[in-house]
């Protein structure tokens, strides 16, 4: 499998002469006693037109806490999908409210940015995702998984009957996981609600809370890697989040431990071996 790796470390919303800029203008706006607004669908769609990333805007297919995603035409001509992050959201807070005088604006900036960075390193990971197109503002640009009428479906919306064989879809997802695994990353919030079902294959969505992993735990504290035993922990996270959704809709229940070893494969020996060291220290 072909791997890109890219630094993340670069993308900190804490630096840099652009972000020193946002923040000024930000605190002279609060000290001055001027709005601070959450950005509207509109605004947010009006500055991604303006940065190329889109030309006409169709539909918004998804909206939530953190982020809403349209639909629509860039100046290619194609389809494309643009994911919009907002203001204020609880996991920009200890960001936004911490030490560092940092605007909210700057901080939904650099979470677009990221994202965009780790769906690049997915994509070119070769692993089911959306090919990202470019990063902008608060928005990035990516392929719209579906055709002209639309996004394609999430599992989370299809019917309960929708599936001949739900089965062959469970496999699907834990080969997905597998192969993010073999590839040293980890989703984070691998769910129903962020896989998308077109033309008989699975695509992956949403990948903020990703992460890259070292085959080991020890790793420098400035490392963009995380350490070994924890994307274990986050697999284990992913796969309780996933497969009660089939178990629920479905009726299609697996053995948890056999699939863990299955996605694990031939990195199960050096998680092992990092659980065990774990354990002598303890």
């Amino acid at each position: 499998m072909f791997l890109v790796y890219i630094s993340f470390t670069c993308l900190s919303p804490l630096y840099g002469s652009e972000t020193k800029v946002l923040n000024e203008k930000y605190w002279d706006k609060r000290e001055q006693d001027e709005e601070i607004h959450e950005l509207s669908v509109q605004e947010a769609l009006a500055e991604a037109i303006e940065n190329n990333l889109l030309v006409e805007a169709r539909q918004i297919i998804g909206q939530g806490k953190e982020a809403f995603v349209c639909w629509g035409i860039d100046y290619l001509d194609r389809l494309v999908a643009i994911k919009s992050y907002k203001l204020f959201r609880t996991t920009h807070r200890g960001v936004i409210h911490g030490s560092y005088r940092t605007s909210p604006y700057e901080v939904i900036k650099q979470f677009a940015k990221l994202e965009y960075h780790k769906n690049l390193y997915a994509y070119e990971a070769k692993l089911p995702v959306p090919q990202p197109y470019k990063w902008a503002g608060y928005s990035y640009a990516m392929e719209l998984i579906g055709s002209e009428e639309g996004a394609a479906p999430l599992l989370a919306d299809l019917p309960k009957n929708y599936f001949d064989d739900p089965t062959e879809i469970l496999e699907k997802c834990v080969d997905v996981l597998h192969d993010m695994f073999q590839a040293q990353f980890v989703h984070g919030d691998f769910s129903e609600h962020n896989i998308l079902w077109h033309e008989g294959e699975i695509y992956v969505i949403d990948f903020l809370q990703s992460k890259r992993f070292a085959l080991k735990d020890a790793v420098h504290r400035n490392s963009p890697l995380i350490p070994l035993t924890r994307a274990y922990r986050i697999l284990r996270r992913d796969l309780n989040a996933f497969l009660p959704f089939f178990s629920r809709l479905f009726r299609v229940r697996v053995n948890f431990e056999e699939v863990l070893e299955y996605i694990l494969g031939d990195i199960k020996d050096k998680v092992d071996r990092e659980l065990e060291l774990i354990n002598e220290v303890t």
